[in-house]
């Protein structure tokens, strides 16, 4: 028999949707793209709606079916925390996937390490906002201002959300344990953000603040109770109290203060030393470095070289690639920024250039462009159509690059088997531009 209320279970149900389509991808939102791929993508909030529906449907295996994409969208989060500074973020990006495993246990009606029911339904939440939601907050607040206080919850808050996860295993005492220690850790962090930002800042740090340190107050009676059996709240009593203070007084409360906080600007220019180096030098040491030449035609004119290169400048090429390319100006000139748009959602990538070198003799067409703040790699890529001295048509590209993200680097080779595949598409745009502009003019193919 369960021993949450009615009413209980419902505000359980409301909290994780809370937490999965709102609080989730907010959190990610401002941990950026350096730490998270795709922070912004729509499968976040879409992979939250459908845990947070799940929890309305009977048990069984349509509500287990929908739980299930949230589960490994945290398993991809939980990865990313190997890679993550401070500690207290890495807590909160392996967190979800606790609440993602006892989601889809409970919704199938499973007993999960001898939990099931009740317990398996509560991790849920407490592991979004306690987990995600609280070790986010002390990261982000520590980024923002370093003082004593921030140095003591940077450590405290995920050292006590680990004990108190390690106490569902060891028991009421070590529960209450990790419940001082994470207290002690979110209150150092709720006073350092009290005079943080503008008036609407302010006021939403300082509701956080203020909820968090009534809030943990009766999370400690209640561990107090469960360890020596002094009458304490109730579960259904926690839900409405404590959890909800939690989910929209403290951790929602707080992010959106945060996330109104006056930012630095990022550099808006070029990312790398070496401009130019494509365009006819040696490439530059320390960057993997990337020749690729494609056949365009056997037998080519002058004639070829400037329809396919006038193409390539005027990005005609990209766009008989179907390559999606947003840009500022008409045609490829240094200072033109342009953003390749790669990929399908959820996972696509935009990746902005600014060109650095045009050239166009009689034999060769092209440009180079070179990576701005926001790419996820440093460096510079050329593309050229080039007729070689027997006459032969090519499209040439040459570059030198590396990976500006943790988890692009994770991806090594792939990452090249991509940029190929990219370059091939680009290629067969400038076979196809050559192809119409022959059949135009009545010329063999």
């Amino acid at each position: 028999m369960s021993e949450l209320s009615p009413v209980a279970v419902d505000v359980v149900r409301a909290v994780v949707g809370l937490g999965t389509v709102v609080v989730l991808p907010l959190g990610l939102r401002l941990l950026g793209d350096q730490v998270v791929p795709r922070p912004r993508s729509a499968m976040w909030p879409l992979v939250g709606l459908l845990a947070a529906v799940s929890v309305w449907l009977p048990v069984g295996s349509a509500a287990a079916g929908l739980a299930l994409p949230f589960a490994a969208a945290a398993a991809m989060l939980a990865l990313c925390a190997f890679a993550v500074r401070p500690v207290s973020t890495a807590v909160a990006l392996a967190t979800p996937v606790v609440g993602g495993v006892a989601l889809v246990a409970e919704r199938s009606g499973w007993g999960l390490l001898g939990f099931s029911g009740d317990y398996l339904a509560l991790t849920v939440p407490h592991m979004l906002f306690a987990g995600f939601g609280a070790c986010l907050v002390v990261g982000l607040v520590a980024q923002v201002t370093v003082t004593p206080l921030t140095r003591v919850a940077a450590t405290a808050a995920p050292t006590g959300v680990l004990l108190v996860l390690a106490g569902y295993f060891v028991s009421d005492a070590a529960e209450l344990v990790g419940a001082v220690v994470l207290t002690v850790g979110l209150w150092c962090a709720a006073a350092a953000t009290v005079g943080l930002g503008g008036s609407r800042a302010r006021a939403l740090l300082r509701l956080g603040a203020v909820t968090i340190a009534l809030s943990m107050l009766l999370a400690l009676w209640w561990a107090v109770g469960e360890v020596t059996g002094l009458t304490h709240p109730s579960l259904s009593w926690m839900v409405a109290t404590h959890g909800v203070a939690n989910a929209l007084g403290f951790v929602l409360c707080t992010l959106l203060g945060l996330r109104l906080l006056p930012t630095p600007p990022e550099p808006s220019g070029l990312t790398y030393a070496e401009v130019g180096a494509t365009q006819g030098g040696p490439l530059p040491a320390g960057y993997r470095h990337l020749r690729v030449r494609h056949l365009l035609a056997p037998g080519s004119t002058a004639r070829d070289v400037d329809v396919v290169g006038d193409a390539l400048l005027t990005w005609q090429v990209h766009a008989a690639a179907r390559i999606e390319l947003l840009r500022d100006g008409p045609e490829a000139a240094p200072g033109v920024r342009v953003v390749s748009r790669i990929g399908v959602l959820p996972v696509r990538l935009s990746e902005p250039c600014e060109v650095v070198w045009v050239e166009r003799t009689t034999d060769r067409v092209g440009f180079g462009y070179g990576t701005v703040a926001g790419h996820v790699f440093r460096g510079e890529e050329a593309f050229t159509v080039e007729r070689d001295d027997a006459g032969d048509l090519w499209f040439v590209v040459t570059a030198f690059s590396v990976p500006d993200r943790w988890w692009v680097r994770l991806a090594g080779p792939l990452t090249v088997v991509g940029q190929r595949a990219y370059l091939r598409l680009l290629a067969r745009g400038a076979r196809r531009v050559l192809a119409e502009d022959r059949r135009s003019v009545g010329s063999p193919s």
